[in-house]
């Protein structure tokens, strides 16, 4: 994808078979204990972490694309638990412990990771996971998260409309940069560069995971807080302002933090992308969990 962000060294991609649908990821060529597995967001691409893949390359680092995402292969129906179900297999099949790093959909993929792999996760980042409603089909009394999920369920919505009607027209990448110009248009007045790396991204992606995000308002849910109760790994829980795009709650990451033995919780004064917005802190962030 555009040459992984113009780097002059091509990235050699993998391709692990789970047993439901290929997973396209890239690993360096390092040989080293501590080894880091990055899961994107949804509508990413393991190239989103291009920066901090560069920033901790001395560690073997794995990075994979989601079903349905960028070159990976698609599923018949895309919830958390499908998008779980082949990153977990690949987890499995690595020789190494590892160190997650999740960003929203791949820290909530991160948490069921970890909570089923014990001391194989010795550690955890989770940025702003999609923690916006304590129970499935029910929302937190407080207007705030009332607001959170009303905005989730029309980004969800939004998704589903736009690109079932405009990405079948797609020939070329050039086509979906034009078109998520109508999408998106305030990504491409703040961020062009990063806009037509989002446009790229979508022409590589399933239909279907915005489909199945229209239809289905819950399906990224699950509960955090049981699961945490299986988690070994030492755990940063990293959330953004809820007022400016964050979507992890204070409510729910307590319970989640209160159920491992090892958690800590950070806020940022940012909107959902906090690595973006804070990309020092950030790394000393994760700097200081892997050395912890």
């Amino acid at each position: 994808m555009l040459q992984y962000f113009f780097n002059k060294e091509i990235m050699t991609e993998n391709t692990f078979k789970s047993k439901n649908v290929d997973i396209n990821y890239f690993s360096n060529n390092v040989d080293n204990k501590t080894a880091i597995l990055f899961i994107h967001g949804w509508q990413g691409g393991w190239e989103v972490w291009k920066t901090l893949i560069d920033a901790f390359s001395v560690y073997k680092i794995y990075a994979v694309d989601l079903p349905g995402h960028n070159k990976s292969g698609h599923l018949k129906n895309y919830d958390i638990n499908t998008y779980t179900s082949p990153i977990l297999e690949f987890a499995e099949s690595l020789k190494e412990e590892l160190v997650i790093v999740g960003h929203s959909l791949g820290a909530s993929i991160g948490l069921q990771i970890s909570s089923k792999l014990g001391s194989k996760i010795t550690h955890q980042l989770l940025e702003d996971p999609p923690w916006f409603s304590e129970e499935k089909g029910k929302i937190i009394n407080n207007e705030l998260s009332d607001e959170l999920i009303n905005n989730q369920v029309i980004k969800y919505q939004n998704g589903s409309n736009f690109f079932t009607e405009h990405k079948p027209r797609w020939r070329t990448v050039l086509d979906a940069i034009y078109s998520y110009q109508i999408f998106d248009p305030e990504i491409f007045k703040t961020n062009p560069f990063w806009g037509a790396i989002r446009a790229s991204l979508a022409f590589h992606h399933d239909i279907k995971i915005w489909q199945n995000a229209g239809n289905n308002n819950d399906w990224a849910w699950h509960d955090a807080p049981e699961l945490a109760k299986n988690v070994d790994a030492k755990t940063y829980l990293v959330g953004g302002n809820n007022k400016k795009g964050g979507i992890m709650l204070d409510a729910i990451a307590s319970k989640v933090s209160s159920n491992i033995g090892d958690c800590e919780i950070y806020r940022f004064d940012t909107g959902h992308n906090v690595r973006f917005e804070k990309p020092k802190e950030y790394f000393n962030l994760l700097a200081k969990l892997i050395g912890s």
